[in-house]
């Protein structure tokens, strides 16, 4: 293959999924202009996904099954009760989402046959701890079905025929451009869309956009981050440019969002990608990405310079620093799940639930399996949970992911798995596919084939294409 004829084909390439990411945009961008006027308009949004993935000869189905998620965290709307159980709502779409995207490709081969039996060990085996051991066993129990659901489907659906993710990409664009167009429009934004009289007040500095949750826009944000350095080193025309705003728009969102464990995820999931991507042999994105890095030194000396009291204000959360950083409470959370973790080491005190320990979540628990959980730090709450064992087995799994993704070269699904993982340090919601575990899992999967080069180079190898093989 010549090299006219590769670059001819890398711009028809970008102008395709460039297409499809504009309509993404437009078409959530839409959405929430029509949910200003009505909250039922959030129901479009699964109900176009499953549509799509029912008579669309060819979809992204990890797009897809954002659009299903992401519904939850519109939660004005749901906590006012115009929709009530919008969880189990939420969580019978995704699954027939699965089921509809496993029927169209059931005679594909899966590449996530390990995972899968480590998966299968994992629940098991939370199985049986969460019957004998578990003070709320009904909740742990649904969590358990949904959990397995939605995991098994999301490795099942997982193709080594999967292309770039332009509808996944769009949404996100909107959803950062958006949030950028909020603040400057009305700048005390928490926990509601645009803005909720009742509580926009308390919550100022802890700004969340379009979303429900400032830790929600920044995990969601840096989980992507990946994607969006990918656009940036490697595409052309109008999606590059758009990955340039998004990317800008990314860093005032972590700014103002006020979440340290957003800040971490970013900077692992920026560290962790423009590292890995030195091994591309294509001049334009090495230069780009020494562009980024010259733009890091000298954004972090002039940080350091002018703003050195604010910053860390930002990382110790408090305004006496003479008192040190702040943890907001996680010390004792962390504290509390090791204590039930040493009650019961082995079999450990149920999935997802609060433990006779952990007495900070259960008043909220017994009612229904919505409910989340506030455990910080993930190694403890597996610990906790799911016991030694337990937590052995699951983290087998994100190894065996790791290194599956590091053989074939899926660079931007190892920074997105790091980023995820930095993020569970301060929010421990890797075991939870409701939210934001379930949007960072979606995300990280849905570009599980992109890479700079092929594992295997065959008749369409060019050293110097900069594209999915």
């Amino acid at each position: 293959m010549n090299f006219k004829t590769s670059r001819q084909q890398d711009y028809a390439e970008d102008n395709r999924d460039g297409l499809t990411t504009f309509k993404s945009l437009a078409g959530f961008t839409l959405l929430v202009v029509c949910l200003y006027f009505s909250p039922l308009f959030v129901l479009l949004l699964p109900l176009s996904a499953l549509a799509f993935a029912l008579f669309a000869r060819k979809t992204n189905h990890f797009g897809l099954g954002l659009c299903v998620l992401i519904t939850i965290s519109f939660s004005r709307y749901f906590s006012a009760g115009f929709i009530p159980d919008v969880v189990m709502i939420v969580r019978i779409a995704i699954i027939l989402l699965w089921g509809l995207v496993f029927l169209k490709n059931i005679h594909e081969p899966s590449e996530y046959k390990m995972p899968s039996v480590l998966l299968g060990l994992f629940l098991l085996f939370a199985v049986i701890s969460s019957y004998y051991n578990s003070i709320y066993l009904k909740i742990s129990e649904l969590k358990l079905l949904f959990a397995g659901l939605f995991f098994f489907g999301l490795f099942k659906s997982a193709k080594s025929t999967d292309g770039f993710p332009a509808a996944l990409f769009g949404i996100i664009s909107a959803i950062a451009l958006i949030s950028v167009a909020a603040f400057f429009l009305y700048p005390i934004v928490g926990y509601a869309f645009l803005f909720d009289p009742t509580v926009a007040p308390e919550m100022v500095g802890k700004f969340s956009g379009i979303l429900n949750h400032p830790q929600l826009l920044a995990i969601l944000l840096a989980v992507n981050l990946p994607l969006l350095l990918h656009v940036y080193l490697t595409r052309t025309g109008a999606i590059y440019f758009l990955a340039v705003i998004v990317l800008v728009a990314t860093s005032v969102l972590i700014a103002i969002s006020s979440s340290r464990t957003g800040f971490i995820a970013t900077t692992v999931a920026l560290i962790s990608t423009l590292y890995m991507a030195r091994h591309t042999q294509d001049p334009v994105a090495r230069r780009r990405a020494n562009s980024i890095w010259a733009f890091l030194v000298l954004a972090l000396v002039v940080g350091l310079a002018t703003s050195f009291e604010q910053i860390q204000i930002f990382l110790f959360k408090t305004i006496d620093l003479e008192a040190g950083i702040s943890l907001s409470g996680r010390d004792e959370i962390i504290g509390a799940s090791w204590k039930g973790f040493l009650a019961n080491p082995i079999w450990g005190n149920g999935f997802q639930v609060p433990s006779e320990f952990t007495e900070h979540g259960a008043a909220a628990f017994g009612e229904s399996d919505g409910t989340s959980i506030e455990k910080c730090f993930f190694i403890t709450m597996l610990l906790e949970e799911v016991g030694l064992v337990g937590t052995l087995l699951f983290l087998g799994l994100v190894a065996l992911l790791l290194r599956h993704w590091h053989r074939k070269g899926a660079y931007l699904a190892t920074a997105a798995m790091l980023a995820f993982l930095a993020a569970n340090i301060g929010e421990a919601c890797i075991l939870s596919p409701s939210s934001i575990g379930g949007l960072s899992w979606l995300s990280i999967f849905a570009v599980h084939n992109l890479t700079f080069r092929p594992e295997e180079p065959g008749p369409r190898y060019d050293p110097d294409r900069r594209r999915l093989y």
